[in-house]
């Protein structure tokens, strides 16, 4: 039906377990990675970020898709780098889980990256961010309030949260 640069729109026609016969438009994605990045002190990095799609800015998490090929620890070090500015020495996978299981087969993988130094990349051409880094506590307290909307960055800051 539709074939975008970073995913595909399809038609399947599927029987259910039930025995009915249906069809489907499901969003093909090659999948993702999130990172939540924790400096020693416990300060995290958001990004303030332009969406078109919500009309207008979102505080985020780092994150990114998938190269064909390429590791998701190693896209999650890649997108840190160019999103925040920072590399990190560990990062250690905490999560995985459909972003959107109705009509879309991304899966996301959610990182914590630690022992952030700075660190030089491009950003890609379609992205308008503002890396902001803040105590980890307000990053929770924005989650509380509901100034951070984005699924990812919720189940981001909240589990690895819990890893601190």
């Amino acid at each position: 039906m539709f074939r975008g640069r970073v995913f595909r729109v399809v038609n399947k026609d599927v029987v259910l377990p039930n025995g009915r016969t249906t069809t489907f438009n499901i969003v093909e994605h090659p999948g993702a990675v999130a990172v939540v990045p924790v400096f020693e002190n416990g300060d995290v990095i958001l990004l303030r970020q332009f969406r078109l799609a919500t009309g207008g800015w979102l505080y985020e998490i780092p994150a990114g898709t998938l190269e064909p090929g390429e590791p998701p620890a190693s896209t999650a070090r890649r997108e840190l780098i160019e999103e925040t500015g920072y590399r990190c020495r560990s990062i250690r996978k905490i999560a995985e889980f459909y972003t959107v299981p109705g009509f879309c087969t991304e899966r996301m993988r959610l990182f914590v990256a630690r022992g952030l130094s700075p660190a030089t990349a491009e950003r890609d051409a379609d992205e308008v961010i503002h890396p902001l880094r803040l105590p980890y506590r307000k990053a929770l307290d924005m989650v509380r309030r509901g100034r951070i909307r984005d699924a990812k960055s919720i189940i981001g800051l909240m589990m690895a949260d819990g890893r601190r």
